[in-house]
Order: C-alpha cells, then sequence, then structure tokens
C-alpha cells in the first residue's frame, strides 16, 4: 500500500493529476464564459442584421400612402411588388422569424399599447394570398405590458429600439428591432420591425461551447501525456545548453556571427530524437540568420524603394491610388471608431480636354497638361495630400487649415484654371483647366468616406457638365 501510495505521489503522476483538476475547473468556467460571449457576439450581429433589414424596409416604404396601402392591400400591384421585395430580403438574412409593419400608439381608452398591421409577411411569398391575410392588413393587435414602456421612443422621439422577450403566439424567445418610419414632414408613421429566433441562437451557441470544450480536453490530455513523457527523458541539460548559447547570440559583426554559428555547432548533440532535429533546424537558422544580416542593409534600401514607388505617382510626383487607398481606409477606421471628431472635405478634380490635347499634340504634351494641372492643384492646396487616381482625376482631403479655408481655395484654383485657359498667348497645351467639386464631412449623416467621394464627384461632373456647355467639349 505504502509502495502504491508512494508511486503515486510523484511528479510523473502528480503534474498531471494537477493539471487534470485544472483542467476540470478551467472547462466549467469556459463553458460559462464562451457560451456567454458568443449569446452576446451572436445578438450584436443579429442587431446590426436586423438594423439593415429594417433600414431596407423603411427605405422602400412610401410613408405617405400608408393609409392607401391599408386600404387597398393586396389588391395594389405596389404593395404587391413591396411585399415581393421584402420576402426577398428575409431569404438573404438567417434566422429572421417575422418581419412586418405596424402602427403602433397607445389606446386612449384602456392605455394599451396597440399596433395596426400594415405588413406582415406569411411563410412565404405567393400571388394567391389567403382570405385571413387579407383581413389581417388594418387590424389591431393589442402588445404585451413589456413594449409600453417604449412606445414613446418610437412614436414620440423616433428612436430605433430592440429587446428580448417571448412571444404571445407560440412562445418562442425572440429578439425584436423596431425602426420608426416617418413621412415627409419627419412625423412618426409607423414602425418596421424584425424578431429573429433567440432559441436558433442559443441552440447554435452551446453545440459551438461543446465542440469547443471537447477540442480543448482532447488537445490538452495529449499535451500532458507528451509532457509526461518528456519529463521522463533526459533532456534538460542539452536544451539549458543550446538556450545559453542562443542567449549569447550577437549579429553586430561578421565575426560575432561566425563566433555564435561555431558555439553552436560546437555543442554536438545527437540524442536520436526530436531534440536532433530542434538543434539542426537552430544551427540551420543560425546560418540563415548570418546571410540575411548581411544583406539586410541592402534588402532595407529597396524595401523603402518599393514602398517610395507604390505611394508616389510616376508622372505627377504626388501620392498613388495606392497611397489615396490607405488613407481612404485610415479615414474609414475613424468614421467606425467615432474618432473623427475635426471636420474634413474631399475634393475630386477632373481634368478637362486631355483626350483633346492627346489627340491633337501627342502623349508627351499630354502627360505636360497634366503635371501642369496638377501644379495648380498642389500650389492651392498647400497643406493638404493630392492624390492621382486615374488618368485625369485627382483627389485632395482638405484638414485643418485648408479645410477652414476649403471656400476661399475653391475660389482660388477656379481663379489660377480661368485664368491659364483663357490665355491666348499660350500654346494649346499648356492653358489648362479642370472642373472640381467638393463634399463635406457630416458627422450626424455620414457613415463610409464612400458617401463624401460620390458627393463631390456628382458635383465636380455637375461643374463638368456646366463647362462643356459653355466652352464645348474641345476648344
Amino acid at each position: 500500500m505504502k509502495k502504491l501510495l508512494k508511486k503515486y505521489m510523484t511528479l510523473k503522476y502528480r503534474i498531471p493529476a494537477i493539471i487534470i483538476m485544472s483542467l476540470l475547473v478551467l472547462g466549467c468556467s469556459i463553458i460559462g464564459i464562451s457560451f456567454k460571449r458568443y449569446e452576446d457576439l451572436n445578438v450584436e450581429k443579429h442587431v446590426k442584421m436586423a438594423e439593415g433589414i429594417t433600414r431596407l424596409m423603411a427605405d422602400a416604404f412610401d410613408a405617405d400612402k400608408m393609409d392607401y396601402y391599408i386600404e387597398h392591400n393586396y389588391s395594389d400591384p405596389e404593395y404587391m411588388e413591396l411585399l415581393k421585395y421584402y420576402y426577398t430580403i428575409r431569404e438573404s438574412y438567417l434566422d429572421v422569424e417575422y418581419m412586418y409593419i405596424y402602427r403602433l400608439f397607445r389606446d386612449e381608452g384602456d392605455g394599451t399599447v396597440k399596433g395596426q398591421v400594415i405588413v406582415d409577411l406569411d411563410e412565404e411569398y405567393t400571388e394567391d394570398v389567403p382570405q385571413e391575410s387579407i383581413d389581417w392588413i388594418g387590424e389591431l393587435y393589442t402588445f404585451n405590458a413589456g413594449i409600453m414602456e417604449d412606445v414613446e421612443r418610437i412614436t414620440e422621439d423616433k428612436e430605433c429600439i430592440w429587446e428580448i422577450g417571448e412571444s404571445e403566439e407560440d412562445g418562442k424567445r425572440l429578439l425584436t428591432y423596431c425602426r420608426p418610419i416617418l413621412d415627409s414632414e419627419g412625423n412618426y408613421v409607423c414602425s418596421a420591425c424584425v424578431d429573429f429566433s433567440m432559441g436558433a441562437m442559443i441552440g447554435k451557441g452551446i453545440t459551438f461551447v461543446l465542440e469547443l470544450l471537447a477540442v480543448i480536453v482532447v488537445e490538452f490530455l495529449v499535451i500532458i501525456a507528451m509532457v509526461n513523457f518528456l519529463l521522463s527523458v533526459i533532456l534538460f541539460n542539452p536544451i539549458k545548453k543550446m538556450t545559453n548559447c542562443i542567449k549569447n547570440f550577437k549579429f553586430e559583426t561578421d565575426k560575432d556571427r561566425y563566433d555564435s554559428l561555431s558555439s553552436m555547432e560546437a555543442l554536438q548533440i545527437h540524442l536520436n530524437n526530436e531534440l536532433d532535429d530542434l538543434y539542426d533546424a537552430l544551427v540551420m537558422s543560425l546560418k540563415d540568420s548570418a546571410y540575411y544580416m548581411q544583406n539586410f542593409e541592402r534588402a532595407r534600401g529597396e524595401i523603402k524603394e518599393i514602398s517610395e514607388t507604390a505611394y508616389k505617382d510616376a508622372l505627377t510626383g504626388v501620392g498613388s491610388k495606392t497611397a489615396y487607398n490607405n488613407t481612404i481606409e485610415q479615414l474609414q477606421t475613424g468614421i467606425d471608431r467615432h474618432t473623427v471628431t475635426g471636420g474634413f472635405a474631399i475634393v475630386m478634380i477632373d481634368v478637362n480636354n486631355l483626350k483633346y490635347v492627346n489627340d491633337t499634340f501627342g502623349h508627351e504634351h499630354g502627360d505636360d497638361y497634366i503635371r501642369g494641372c496638377c501644379r495648380i492643384i498642389c500650389e492651392t492646396f498647400k497643406h493638404s495630400p493630392v492624390f492621382r487616381i486615374g488618368g485625369d482625376e485627382f483627389v485632395v482631403i482638405l484638414k485643418d487649415a485648408d479645410y477652414d479655408a476649403r471656400v476661399d481655395l475653391l475660389a482660388e484654383i477656379e481663379d489660377a484654371f480661368d485664368t491659364t485657359y483663357h490665355d491666348e498667348s499660350l500654346p494649346a497645351y499648356a492653358r489648362y483647366s479642370a472642373s472640381y467639386g467638393m463634399a463635406v464631412f457630416d458627422l450626424d449623416k455620414d457613415r463610409s468616406v464612400e458617401e463624401i467621394f460620390k458627393r463631390a464627384d456628382a458635383l465636380m461632373y455637375e461643374y463638368k457638365k456646366a463647362f462643356k456647355k459653355v466652352n464645348g467639349s474641345y476648344r
């Protein structure tokens, strides 16, 4: 008995026993934490999906026709097209249980919250609509007490809300998201709502946690067995020698690298196991490191040259399309994280009559024409990054001083191009001209840089259209 007890009190058994007990505690923690985290992430993901779904529903719904939709509903072709669109949206998203549009209001008589049915999607779209679905449109539905405290937020404050609760009809646990729909005067009319099945989310979460736990347990058991085996083999001394040798590695000079390599090779570790491979790999790694360090400075110079080439436009010397994309990505990250608090604007500039210059005077003068236009742009926006994103397209991102003086700068660049364009003493390929459009970031409305760019681009094309109307397509 004493021998058996002594055997199982050795580190060979005690360490695995301690690890197994720790794993049991860790496993229970993983189950709770992972499940809660998975559920929270699932809710966040579905709330974001619901935001997109209800936004699409609200955008497609003409709030000024609500009474007309209630009266004519399925007999109206426009209403049927709207339904077909909503069914298409529902098919594109997982776990959608219900989609509907109700007009929410508080009954002045009994104080309950009611919803007048305007749109309520069935299981699937059909041209042959059941009579009960037709009769349901316009009916009043009484909500449970849980939504009573939120009705003012929806109807008066016009907020989007979401909550988790149980369906009164079938007892399903649902995540409900409601978005107010406003008429042309900004008044609340009705709400676009979508319900997701929480049961499906929870089921996936349990499956995920159990699978994760099984993988972790198996991996840790394998690791325990391997560690127990390795502890039974005398490897500590060679490992310590290699460790000390690695700690003393020096790479500053060729002599340092040679001495480090010689000290590792002098260990002569040959144990006929995996440690031999590690030792050989370390020796090879040291040799490779010595080689790479010799070429490091040259490689760093080449990398720097490649980077500069990638971020600089070869013809004009301003930022390239790659540099522009990198800058836009940083701006978008700031918008997404709500760290962009200062103002900025995007100026889209398109060179006029480049094709005329190329076709008439040749591409060499065409390149000079582009460089001349770019010079005017850079001289005007001295404190802002300029990018060439296409053959005749430039983009300027205004911040700080240039942003504050944006109106004056636009007037300045228009005067500069107008002066050269109408200077009859200059050859045609030196009479520079360009169209521009500027859009300012709106902190309350803009959610992407692309939105600002499109507005600037649209204004630029309006300017170009007006320019062509006055001056023609070519000189």
